[in-house]
């Protein structure tokens, strides 16, 4: 069996999985690219994702998923057997004793910070299950100042384990021959379009966009119909993305949703956006926010203090509880080329300080850091 001080468990690189998904892929290709963690080996299932690179880091598998209790003992084991020191779960529900020092990431708490969202025996167990991935850990990394606080807040006892590695959003390589336009067309989206990226969660505030954009149709002057809004992102079946409202406006041609898209898809869509709108009530970071802009999408955006701490001036913000304040920020950004060339500009600027070499960077330190507290 290969063997390696440090194991990253990248069983979440999955469309099961789709924001921590990305963190764990990009992470993952960051190490290989970073000369000091030629030490890192990933702990992967029986079938991994092609994004990883498995050609340049040592990988094993192991067969329990994440949510199998059969995961308690097999990952202790495999740990064992690879002669690792530390080990990094990307997700809360892990070995709750893995026998190493242990990192975990958190990505956000808002199952405990939003009330309403989820019943009491879902966030009992959302509770329970942090609890004991804190206990186990050495440290806790968070994308966020936001997310450090909720946990410092919610967890006191684990405060001084959290460690702040902001994500980062780069793209891998598009296929050769890719075209955005072609990319867009196939998914039935037009040349011009409103963007908007995101699952339809109670959290992403899906409702109140949509009662937005219903007026901005309503009040296009001269009866011209506005640009279609696009909704793109993984679907829950259990709820709606936006009821009655949204029913009418797909009718109407300006509503179409494209669900889950590949990378590549994913990337052109950021690309064409007129406009790209984040409603989120909730947020532990908000990739999305920070893809848009790295792809040069003038950004429109709640303001809540995540999005606030990530986008640091360069977007336009909005109270995600007032629709009728959206609608009238939508037209006012629609009607002027100047503003979206503004924002586009300030956040090609902020996302350029996001980058998976830097994420990388700080967890390998932190990894250092841990490993020489061992010794």
């Amino acid at each position: 069996m290969t063997r390696a001080p440090v194991v990253l468990d990248v069983r979440t690189a999955s469309a099961r999985y789709p924001g921590i998904g990305r963190y764990t892929t990009g992470l993952a290709r960051a190490l290989a690219d970073d000369p000091h963690a030629r030490g890192v080996m990933l702990l992967h299932g029986p079938c991994p994702d092609a994004r990883l690179p498995l050609s340049v880091l040592p990988g094993i598998v192991c067969r329990a998923s994440p949510f199998d209790l059969r995961q308690q003992w097999e990952v202790r084991r495999t740990l064992r057997q690879s002669g690792a020191r530390l080990y990094h779960s990307p997700y809360y529900l892990m070995p709750f004793a893995p026998g190493v020092r242990t990192v975990v990431t958190c990505y956000d708490l808002i199952p405990l910070t939003v009330p309403g969202l989820f019943g009491p025996g879902r966030r009992l167990a959302f509770r329970v299950a942090h609890a004991l991935a804190f206990r186990a850990a050495s440290a806790i990394i968070v994308p966020s100042r936001s997310t450090r606080d909720d946990v410092s807040r919610l967890f006191p006892t684990h405060a001084t384990k959290v460690e702040v590695v902001p994500i980062g959003w780069e793209f891998p390589p598009a296929p050769a021959g890719a075209d955005d336009r072609d990319l867009r067309r196939r998914l039935g989206v037009p040349d011009e379009f409103v963007l908007s990226v995101g699952s339809n969660k109670p959290h992403k505030n899906l409702r109140v966009l949509v009662e937005a954009w219903s007026q901005v149709t309503e009040r296009a002057r001269d009866g011209a119909a506005p640009l279609p809004l696009v909704l793109a992102g993984p679907r829950d079946a259990r709820f709606d993305e936006g009821g009655a409202a949204a029913d009418a406006l797909r009718r109407a041609g300006r509503l179409l949703s494209v669900g889950a898209v590949p990378d590549a898809a994913l990337a052109a869509l950021y690309r064409g956006a007129t406009l790209f709108v984040f409603p989120s009530i909730a947020e532990g970071f908000g990739l999305p926010v920070i893809e848009a802009m790295g792809h040069g999408a003038p950004v429109v955006c709640s303001r809540i203090r995540p999005l606030l701490e990530l986008t640091g001036g360069a977007a336009a913000l909005f109270d995600p509880n007032d629709a009728g304040a959206l609608a009238t920020l939508l037209e006012r950004m629609l009607a002027s080329p100047a503003d979206r060339d503004r924002l586009s500009e300030a956040g090609l600027a902020r996302a350029a300080a996001f980058t998976w070499e830097r994420a990388a960077r700080m967890t390998t330190t932190l990894y250092g850091r841990i490993l020489g507290e061992q010794s």
